[in-house]
């Protein structure tokens, strides 16, 4: 299993990197900005041809793709006719537009994946059934009362259809319906074996939101599909969503407990960063669970990259980007020669965490998110 893991990610990961170069590609093409070369794989040419000013080829090591910029390389001498066409030449929004390629290629990716899992996929939505009846609600205070569903005589199983007459379909409306009315007296509908009946009850307010004191049955989940215009809308607010908290995430990654986690000294938690051999193992336990979700699961890998691609550090994107915002704001040039030390830096230490991160996965990996 382990080998085959490492197999998915591999193909995985060159797909993306692939794409991401496309990125790069196209818009170079696009801004009038030479590209030398465009290479599927790495290593030795299988086969090579030349195209007006480009060099195609596929490479024997099938995993992603390169593409090679006019100027990009500072320790290559651009010849003097070609210098109008090199990347460094190029006005400060054309350099900007080839660099964002990459990234807003995986993310109209994840964006049209979202599409997919909207419409026509569908996707799975928690009912309103209880999961589980709250004995006792503690307030942020501490102080401790019995639930309100518990009083009320509400059991785990129960399938909520209403509140005070609104109709709810799913946990969203039900929520959205029972955190409107904090402190206040309720009907519910209730269907129970089969049964319907009405109960009231006062709920809590926490916080200025009613409270229930109930948990989802996580298990109890129907398939909805938008139409076609709804899902265009879902999947833009969706990527919106999911990049401030990839964002956050992110952000994480260089704090002082996910390096305690990678070292060792604290537990691997859900939350915590994983390798190409974890986002595997995650992309499988979510294929294994439901098809939609395997595509959302897809969808945020894809924005991951992106976002990851922007970091404001040499060699990602985010470090060209820096530049060329440095040197329009300065009127100075950089010499890029000078930020390799930096460069290499940042290579060897995320390669050391991947590494680690890689080792962590197959031995102590991640419990599976999806399980019950």
């Amino acid at each position: 299993m382990i080998v085959v893991w490492v197999l998915v990610a591999v193909l995985f990961i060159a797909f993306m990197i692939l794409t991401h170069e496309l990125g790069h590609y196209f818009a170079a093409k696009a801004v009038g900005i030479k590209v030398e070369q465009f290479s599927i794989g790495f290593g030795p040419e299988i086969v090579g041809w030349d195209r007006g000013e480009t060099r195609y080829s596929i490479k024997w090591f099938l995993a992603g793709g390169s593409v090679r910029i006019l100027g990009m390389d500072p320790d290559k001498e651009v010849p003097e006719e070609d210098v109008p066409r090199s990347y460094y030449s190029a006005a400060y929004w054309k350099r900007a537009v080839v660099i964002l390629a990459g990234s807003m290629v995986h993310v109209l990716i994840a964006m049209l994946l979202f599409f997919l899992f909207f419409w026509p996929i569908g996707y799975p939505v928690l009912t309103g059934r209880i999961g589980e009846v709250q004995k006792e609600v503690e307030f942020t205070d501490g102080d401790v009362v019995e639930g309100p569903a518990y009083k009320a005589g509400l059991h785990d199983g129960d399938l909520i259809t209403a509140v005070d007459g609104v109709e709810v379909h799913d946990w969203s409306e039900l929520s959205s319906e029972l955190t409107s009315r904090p402190g206040e007296e309720v009907t519910l509908d209730v269907t129970r074996d089969e049964k319907d009946f009405k109960m009231e009850l006062r709920l809590l307010d926490i916080d200025g939101r009613g409270y229930l004191g109930i948990a989802v049955d996580t298990g109890d989940t129907f398939t909805e599909k938008s139409n076609p215009v709804k899902a265009v809308w879902q999947s833009i607010k969706t990527t919106g969503e999911v990049t401030v908290l990839l964002i956050k995430g992110i952000g994480k990654l260089f704090s002082l407990s996910t390096l305690k986690m990678i070292i060792g000294i604290e537990p691997r938690t859900a939350d915590g960063p994983v390798s190409v051999v974890g986002a595997a193992q995650l992309t499988f336990h979510a294929a294994g669970e439901d098809f939609s979700i395997f595509i959302f699961v897809i969808a945020q890998l894809f924005l991951f990259l992106a976002l990851f691609n922007l970091i404001p550090l040499p060699p990602f994107d985010g470090g060209h980007l820096i530049v060329i915002i440095i040197e329009k704001t300065s009127g100075r040039t950089i010499d890029l020669r000078k930020l390799m030390p930096l460069a290499w830096g940042v290579i060897i230490v995320l390669s050391l965490i991947a590494m680690r991160l890689a080792i962590l996965d197959i031995f102590n990996p991640i419990s599976n998110p999806f399980a019950p």
